[in-house]
C-alpha cells in the first residue's frame, strides 16, 4: 500500500482486472454489497454482516485495516480465514505474481490488491451467500470496485488521505461515489450538503435509486429503551447496539437501509433478524472499554472526523482525570486531531507503532507544547506508553488510547493477556 500514488499508472484497477482474469474472475460470481466513506464504513459493514448472518445467510466480510491479526480482514460468519487458507490461496497466485513483478511496480499487484483477490476466492470457494466489502482507500480506483454489487452504501464523507484523494470535499465525495454502478441502489449516511449533492448527481447520472439517512431512514434515540429506526419499509423500536456513540446509531441506520435494498432484491430479512444483528455486532477497537481499573478506552480513530466521534462520547461520560496515549501516522492531519483531544486531556503520552508511517513521538510532543502547557511525555513503544499511563493514573482516572488503528491493535492484546483472555477470533 505504501507505494500506491495518485498516479493512474499505479493507482487504478488495471492490475486488479489482470489478476482476477488469471484467477477466473471470482468477483463476477459473488453477490455483494460495497461500502465506501471516510468514517463509519467498517462499522456499517460489520453491522450489516451481523444482520445478514442473523437472517440465516452465509456472509463474507472484507474490511481493513485489521486490529489484532491480518486474517480478521477476511471473515465468514464472524470466523477469520484460516492460516492454511491464506497460504493455499497465495500459493495459487504465486506463478502469476512472479511473472507480474518482472514488469515493475506498474504491473505488480499491491498487497491490498492481492489480499482483495484472496477474499474473492475465499468467499466463492466457501459458498458465501453474500459478501460485504469495505472500501480500502477512496472508492473509484480501489481494488474491490471491480464488483457489480447488489447495493452500495456511502457513509459520512470528510477529509482523510488528502494526499491521494485531494483536499476539496466535492472531489473526495466524487471518489467515494465512484463505487456507484448503473442500476445498483445506494444508501447514503447523513452527509454535508456538498458531498450529498455529488452522490445524488452520480445516482441520477447512472439511473439508480438513492436513499438517504435522515430523510428516507430515520434514527431516533429513545432513552432508556435504546433507539428506533424507521425505513420506507418498516419501523423498529427498542433497538440496542453495543457500539458507543451517536455516530454508531447512524451507521446502524445506514446498514438498515441496505437491508431494505437487499430485501427488495430477494433477500428475506425479518424484523427480528435486524434487531438481533444490531444487538450482537462485535467490532473491536471502536471506543472500546478494554479495562475498568483504571478505565481504559481504546479507539482506532485516525482522522479528525473519527476523533470528533470519540470526543463526543468522552464528553458524555462522567468527568475524570484523563490521560491520553496517542500515536498518529505522519501523513494524517495531526494538528486538527490534537486540537480536538487537547481540551479533553489532562496529560498526554505520545508513542509510535511499528507502522513505518508512524509520526515520531518527539514531533507530536513539540506540536502539543506549542499550543498548551499540559504535562506531556513520550514513550518509544505502545507497551511502554501504556505502562507509563498506568503508573500516572489512579484507579478512578481514565486512560484513552487513540490516533491509529495500529495503536489500538498493539494495545488491546496487552490488556487481553493481562485479563487472561484469548484474542478473539471474531471482529
Amino acid at each position: 500500500m505504501h507505494r500506491v500514488k495518485k498516479d493512474t499508472s499505479i493507482f487504478g484497477l488495471a492490475r486488479m482486472n489482470d489478476i482476477l482474469t488469471h484467477c477466473g474472475n471470482p468477483h463476477l460470481k459473488l453477490r455483494a454489497v460495497h461500502i465506501a466513506g471516510t468514517k463509519g464504513k467498517g462499522s456499517t459493514a460489520a453491522i450489516l454482516a451481523s444482520i445478514l448472518q442473523q437472517a440465516g445467510h452465509k456472509v463474507g466480510l472484507y474490511t481493513s485495516p485489521h486490529v489484532l491479526d491480518i486474517r480478521e480482514r477476511i471473515q465468514i460468519n464472524g470466523e477469520w480465514i484460516s492460516e492454511d487458507d491464506v497460504t493455499a490461496l497465495l500459493n495459487s497466485m504465486f506463478p502469476y505474481l512472479q511473472t507480474a513483478i518482472q514488469g515493475g511496480e506498474t504491473y505488480a499487484p499491491t498487497f491490498f490488491e492481492i489480499f482483495t483477490t484472496v477474499a474473492f476466492l475465499y468467499f466463492l470457494q466457501h459458498g458465501a451467500d453474500i459478501a460485504v466489502f469495505e472500501v480500502g482507500l477512496g472508492g473509484r480506483l480501489d481494488a474491490p470496485n471491480v464488483l457489480l454489487p447488489e447495493a452500495c452504501a456511502i457513509t459520512p464523507v470528510s477529509f482523510d488521505h488528502t494526499g491521494k484523494l485531494g483536499t476539496d470535499l466535492r472531489h473526495i465525495a466524487g471518489e467515494k461515489a465512484g463505487i456507484i454502478k448503473t442500476g445498483v441502489p445506494v444508501v447514503s449516511s447523513v452527509q454535508q450538503p456538498e458531498a450529498l449533492d455529488v452522490i445524488r448527481a452520480k445516482c441520477t447520472e447512472l439511473n439508480t435509486t438513492l436513499k438517504v439517512v435522515g430523510q428516507d431512514v430515520i434514527v431516533e434515540t429513545r432513552p432508556p429503551d435504546g433507539f428506533s429506526i424507521k425505513t420506507w419499509r418498516r419501523e423498529l423500536e427498542g433497538l440496542t447496539l453495543p457500539l458507543r456513540g451517536r455516530h454508531q446509531l447512524e451507521n446502524a441506520a445506514t446498514a438498515a437501509g441496505v437491508v431494505e435494498l437487499l430485501s427488495e432484491r430477494g433477500f428475506e430479512i425479518a424484523d427480528e433478524c435486524v434487531r438481533r444483528g444490531i444487538a450482537s455486532v462485535n467490532w473491536r477497537g471502536r471506543i472500546e472499554t478494554a479495562s475498568t481499573n483504571p478505565e481504559t478506552i481504546v479507539d482506532g480513530a485516525h482522522n479528525p472526523a473519527s476523533i470528533t466521534a470519540l470526543t463526543e462520547v468522552l464528553d458524555s461520560l462522567p468527568r475524570k482525570k484523563t490521560i491520553f496515549v496517542v500515536g498518529i501516522a505522519a501523513d494524517k492531519d495531526i494538528a486538527s486531531m490534537l486540537e480536538l483531544v487537547i481540551p479533553r486531556g489532562d496529560e498526554f503520552i505520545f508513542t509510535k507503532t511499528a507502522n513505518p508511517r508512524a509520526a515520531e513521538p518527539a514531533h507530536l510532543k513539540s506540536l502539543l507544547q506549542r499550543v498548551c502547557h499540559k504535562p506531556v511525555y513520550t514513550a518509544a513503544t505502545p507497551p511502554e506508553a501504556l505502562e507509563l499511563a498506568r503508573n500516572r493514573a489512579d484507579s478512578a482516572d481514565r486512560i484513552c488510547v487513540t490516533g491509529s488503528m495500529y495503536l489500538a491493535g498493539e494495545v488491546l492484546p496487552i490488556v487481553e493477556k493481562e485479563h487472561g483472555a484469548q484474542p478473539a477470533q471474531t471482529a
